[in-house]
């Protein structure tokens, strides 16, 4: 059986999905799509390999040790990439359908940041790779292992050339120094004498590493060293965080004492495990080493970063006052307690106070010991602050209320800080408390009589007494009930606009006044109110003299537009009788059978018009005349002014 290879682009031969670039077709291809490009499936080739972590760096994979799914494995041929792929989840790869020949290479990258890290393998019997060394015994496809790749691979025909692999042994994994996991996106760099070291320096020419998922880097030096190289120098590791994560060195897991650290021995592992440490596990690591090129290799130095650790504070923040006026003192009290197992170092607690409030120089202190805040504004920090593991800290200070504040919920906030991202590590505390008019200052009071107004003349003369047990409301719905003396008060009837101030309305019930008594006042009544000052508001009642006049459709001409002659005398009559103490009328209309409701309302217009008209006119009008209508239903009628009733009690 025959595989066809169909010709692809210019300068390509597309084999069993596997593309040459460039026309560097292996012997027996020629880029035609013909008969002489073809090659039977027992003749392919193939390759196969593994990727794992070499805890016990002896190169050989053994049960134990970590498989790394999804590093990038690339086939390539005199230069061009042929072929590419991922590891799968037990860190195996392969590439098949090849056609066999030699000058194939294999290239391991990290698949974040696509960096050459390790010494591949061209067979798993264990030792150390060596570069441009060939084994036919044990590396029968004749790999080199040359600048961080497998170099001039033979594959032959209808063999799968297996075991090239890439034991991974880190220099070091970047790691959370609270949660012990790796840490992705930070980026790593070797610098020598204070600049980066050359990429010419590093087998896989790799510096500025940004480590992937797994965190792990490495730094390989070439030896002998290129020219331009530091060679045998002291080397520094840098470490840029990632987001989320405070500048190193961490302050949770310092970094060991005694550097610059000088390796010894074949392969110096700084700790015994290849991933970060947890439990008790050691934590050592360094930042500087001494280094030769021709002394020992640096492995598992673990470097912990300190994560921005929002919630790693509880803060509560209280106040003993809810209801406060201007001018008011108020204590508050911020705590804040570490949850962590960890001391935490450079922190900050800050207090953002409401606008209108300020802070009394001297008030605050730190568990009972005075210390002052930083006071920027609003704000307020006690900064450099460490908490041990589980510590709380307690702050106490006190605010006053400024002069200009107007009522209402006013919120105060604390949070904890870390002052080196410059980012919030806690939970944000509030404590809220409510400004309320001052009863001196702010509230106008509202004092008044009910009195029982003898003359009708709608003011408080001498020897007008009050009346006792009426009862008034605000359209609020408060209810006041005058004392023995007729007196009430409302304490802080309301808090005025303070610029024009503002209207207040009360309405006395009528209904509780004695039996025959009538307000002789506005009722309801306004008043305006001013800030701090008291407004006083009397309501007068009294017992009229009611005049009862009775009329019917006979005190009117015949079209009923016009009064009668004699009804507009006996007007001018009452009139007269009306002068002589404060009265008030009551007009009685006895319909006519079948007469319309329309003309009888028209016809007591007209009179009332007669009557006030005439009223006015006798300049004596010394009291206001007040006119009760009544309508009678009747059958018949009687003659107009039928009866002129006196005091009625």
């Amino acid at each position: 059986m025959q595989v066809a290879v169909a010709a692809g682009t210019e300068g390509q031969i597309l084999t069993n999905n596997v593309v040459i670039s460039g026309g560097n077709e292996p012997p027996g291809f020629d880029g035609n799509n013909d008969d002489s490009d073809s090659v039977s499936i027992a003749a392919a080739a193939a390759v196969e390999g593994t990727v794992w972590i070499d805890a016990n760096h002896d190169r050989v994979l053994d049960g134990s040790e970590q498989l790394v799914p999804g590093w990038v494995v690339e086939l390539v041929l005199n230069g061009n990439t042929v072929a590419s792929t991922l590891t799968d989840s037990n860190g195996d790869y392969s590439f098949t359908g090849l056609a066999p020949g030699s000058g194939y290479q294999i290239r391991f990258t990290e698949p974040t940041s696509g960096a050459v890290l390790g010494q591949p393998l061209p067979n798993e019997t264990g030792g150390a790779s060596t570069s441009g060394v060939t084994d036919p015994v044990n590396n029968p496809a004749g790999a080199e292992y040359v600048d961080g790749t497998l170099n001039n691979l033979t594959l032959l025909a209808g063999t799968t050339t297996s075991n090239q692999s890439l034991p991974l042994d880190p220099s070091g994994v970047i790691y959370d120094s609270v949660t012990r996991n790796p840490v992705a996106g930070a980026t790593v760099t070797l610098v020598s004498g204070g600049v980066p070291v050359p990429n010419i320096c590093l087998v896989g020419a790799n510096n500025n590493q940004v480590v992937g998922a797994l965190g792990i880097y490495q730094f390989l030096l070439v030896n002998p060293a290129p020219v331009g190289c530091p060679g045998d120098a002291v080397y520094l590791l840098e470490v840029v965080q990632p987001s989320g994560y405070l500048p190193p060195a961490s302050t949770i897991i310092p970094e060991t004492a005694g550097g610059p650290y000088t390796p010894v021995g074949g392969i110096d592992a700084i700790q015994p495990q290849a991933t970060p440490p947890t439990g008790g596990q050691a934590t050592t690591y360094y930042f500087d080493f001494n280094l030769t090129l021709g002394g020992s290799g640096v492995i598992n130095n673990h470097i912990p970063i300190d994560p921005i650790l929002e919630g790693a504070l509880l803060v509560t923040k209280t106040t003993p006052k809810k209801n406060v006026v201007r001018g008011d003192l108020i204590p508050y009290t911020v705590t804040a307690t570490n949850t962590l197992t960890a001391t935490l170092t450079n922190l900050s607690l800050q207090d953002q106070i409401p606008a209108g409030f300020k802070y009394i120089s001297g008030s605050s202190s730190l568990n009972g010991t005075a210390l002052e805040p930083i006071v920027a504004g609003r704000l307020l920090s006690w900064s450099g602050l460490t908490f041990l593991a589980g510590e709380t800290k307690t702050i106490q200070l006190i605010l006053i209320v400024g002069s200009g504040v107007s009522e209402g919920e006013y919120v105060n906030q604390a949070w904890a800080n870390n002052d080196i991202a410059n980012a919030r590590v806690s939970n944000v505390a509030s404590a809220t408390v409510r400004v309320v008019p001052d009863p001196l200052f702010d509230c106008s009071d509202l004092i008044g009589k009910v009195f029982d107004d003898e003359n009708i003349n709608g003011y408080q003369d001498n020897n007008e007494k009050g009346i006792a047990g009426v009862r008034l409301a605000t359209v609020r719905g408060l209810l006041v009930t005058t004392d023995n003396y007729g007196r009430f008060h409302v304490a802080c009837a309301d808090v005025p606009n303070e610029l024009h101030g503002s209207n207040f309305i009360m309405k006395l019930d009528e209904r509780t006044l004695p039996s025959g008594y009538r307000v002789t006042t506005e009722n309801p009544r306004v008043v305006r109110l001013t800030r701090g000052k008291i407004t006083k508001l009397n309501f007068g009642a009294g017992i009229h003299r009611v005049v009862r006049v009775d009329i019917n459709n006979l005190s009117f001409d015949k079209e009923g537009e016009t009064l009668r002659v004699n009804s507009i005398s006996q007007i001018d009559e009452l009139v007269d009788i009306l002068k002589e103490k404060p009265s008030l009328v009551r007009l009685a209309y006895f319909e006519g059978k079948g007469e319309p409701k329309a003309d009888v309302e028209e016809k007591m217009k007209l009179f009332i018009d007669e009557l006030t008209s005439r009223w006015q006119s006798c300049d004596c009008s010394f009291y206001e005349l007040t006119v009760e209508q009544e309508i009678v239903p009747q059958a018949f009628g009687k003659t107009s002014l039928n009866s002129l009733v006196g005091d009625k009690k």
